[in-house]
């Protein structure tokens, strides 16, 4: 039984690098071609994951969703580093023309902070629902891949990128 036992516990690992079958280009092409609508696009990648092997599990899920959700999220820091830039940019032109206007950075950088206690807080409300129950773990990455990608197109609206 000890021998049993081992062995799972050596191959875990082995397994979990067989995961879910996860298309990063789902996500890209999608963009590419969603035109004025891109929203269109949250969680087609991850829905595509789910739907291979492995990716009905719980773990499956969590690892789908989870994966988009990073896509998703290195978007999000690109657009929100060229949204920063262009406000610091603009924050330094106002002050060169001796305006009294009000810095937009640091005003986007605490919406950002603000923005991901509320995604955090959000997540974590949408896993407790379940009461300790496995659909938790798929609610929260869900929810977060969602507000992730949400405020990534939010962004990318701001920099003219719509996420892409």
């Amino acid at each position: 039984m000890r021998v049993l036992i081992l062995t799972l516990l050596l191959a875990s690992p082995a397994l979990a690098q067989n995961g879910p079958p996860y298309d990063g280009k789902l996500l890209s092409s999608c963009l590419e071609g969603a035109g004025d609508n891109p929203r269109v696009c949250i969680g087609k990648a991850s829905d595509a994951c789910m739907a291979g092997p492995g990716g009905d599990t719980t773990v499956g899920m969590v690892e789908c969703l989870s994966a988009e959700s990073k896509a998703w999220d290195n978007l999000l820091n690109a657009s929100y580093g060229k949204a920063l830039t262009a406000a610091k940019a603009a924050d330094a032109e106002l002050m060169q023309l001796g305006s009294a206007a009000e810095p937009a950075a640091p005003v986007l950088q605490q919406a950002q902070r603000d923005w991901i206690a509320f995604r955090d807080a959000s997540c974590r409300y949408a896993s407790l629902q379940f009461q300790g129950g496995t659909a938790g773990g798929p609610a929260a990455a869900g929810c977060m891949m969602e507000l992730t990608a949400d405020q990534a197109l939010r962004l990318g609206a701001m920099t003219g990128e719509q996420g892409q």
